[in-house]
């Protein structure tokens, strides 16, 4: 067994009394007996004044080491205690940050549920049917993009952008001078402007049906009216949408707090200056909330991430560093910019950044 310094101490001391005392009682009584047929007593008393001479000293040294050796455990005593002050203002840190960590997580998971669209899809369902309206958006304005060839073909990058945007603020009266504030080049261009008609006459025919169907309703004997899924080709690929709401009228006012909110959560953890805060324990912070993120909540992350709207996400390297979208299902991200081309140095500098390739390597 180990034995610490201050019981070291404590051993010579208790071994440096206990000689002393017994130097005390039977050193005289052993030069007595030594000495005891010297015929002059002169002599004798010369004996015993040399035998205290030489314990005066050693008793005031041992003295003295008795006194360092408490002055020593005292000072253990303290350090100790010092270091148990300084373990309760670290645990007081923690349990500060982490009252606010998972409170933000607890309202995280509120602005999930309070997600709404139309009073129709509620809850975390919303963020698949996010997904299926701006996959359709995506690739009507693409395929307008490609039919009249502007003189400045966008890139993938720009045409998702141009998307999310349109998904973000919808289409209507209002969106228009929104459009022309941030995205001036494009409002004149004629695949843009003939995407937002397009979506327009699809909005404009479902507000019609939606009319028809209440009045059915109301008289016995009309043919029921449905809406038509709305279905687009492009390049191969095939985006089909389930009219069981009204199409294109902006999601803003639901994700933007969502997304705003995430971010907040990010940030306060990214931002804690404290040194028992090291990149480990941040990472394992964040990776608690990512794992509340669904895998369509990912995808519709991704998209904002990569838009004019999200660009703070890439700037603040918080997607490379706490790994937000590890678990992003890649193949149903397949429309715009691919995330195996946006995050291409993320992938060669770590094979993991996307579970999804872990998987499927592992199984080809």
């Amino acid at each position: 067994m180990k034995l610490s310094s201050s019981n070291i101490l404590i051993s010579l001391a208790a071994f440096l009394l206990i000689t002393s005392i017994i130097l005390f009682f039977v050193g005289p009584e052993f030069i007595k007996s030594r000495y005891y047929d010297l015929p002059n007593q002169e002599i004798k008393g010369q004996m015993g004044d040399s035998f205290g001479g030489t314990m005066g000293p050693v008793i005031a040294w041992i003295a003295a080491i008795l006194t360092f050796a408490a002055f020593y455990i005292q000072y253990e005593a303290n350090k100790e205690q010092r270091s148990q002050f300084a373990k309760q203002a670290d645990d007081t840190v923690i349990e500060r940050f982490e009252n606010r960590f998972f409170e933000l997580i607890r309202l995280h998971r509120e602005n999930v549920q309070e997600q709404n669209i139309q009073d129709i899809i509620t809850g975390r369902k919303v963020f698949t049917t996010y997904y299926f309206e701006l996959r359709y958006i995506y690739f009507v304005l693409e395929s307008t993009h490609d039919t009249h060839s502007p003189v400045s073909p966008l890139t993938k990058e720009e045409l998702t952008n141009l998307a999310y945007l349109i998904f973000f603020f919808g289409i209507g009266h209002t969106t228009q001078s929104v459009f022309a504030h941030i995205t001036p080049k494009y409002v004149t261009e004629a695949f843009f402007i003939q995407t937002l008609e397009r979506l327009e006459r699809e909005k404009s025919k479902y507000r019609k049906i939606a009319a028809d169907i209440e009045l059915a309703k109301t008289r016995p004997g009309l043919n029921m009216p449905s809406h038509e899924d709305l279905v687009i080709e492009h390049n191969g690929k095939k985006a089909v949408f389930m009219q069981v709401y009204q199409p294109f009228t902006g999601h803003g006012t639901k994700i933007g707090h969502y997304f705003r909110h995430l971010f907040q959560t990010v940030k306060y953890v990214a931002n804690q200056d404290n040194p028992l805060f090291t990149k480990k324990l941040k990472y394992s912070y964040v990776k608690i909330l990512r794992a509340q993120l669904s895998n369509f909540e990912q995808i519709i992350f991704y998209y904002n991430s990569i838009s004019l709207l999200g660009e703070a996400w890439l700037k603040n390297g918080y997607i490379k560093d706490y790994k937000l979208i590890i678990n992003l299902p890649l193949s149903f991200a397949d429309f715009g910019m691919q995330p195996e081309e946006k995050f291409e140095n993320e992938i060669l500098a770590d094979k993991k950044f996307f579970d999804w390739n872990t998987l499927k390597d592992s199984l080809s």
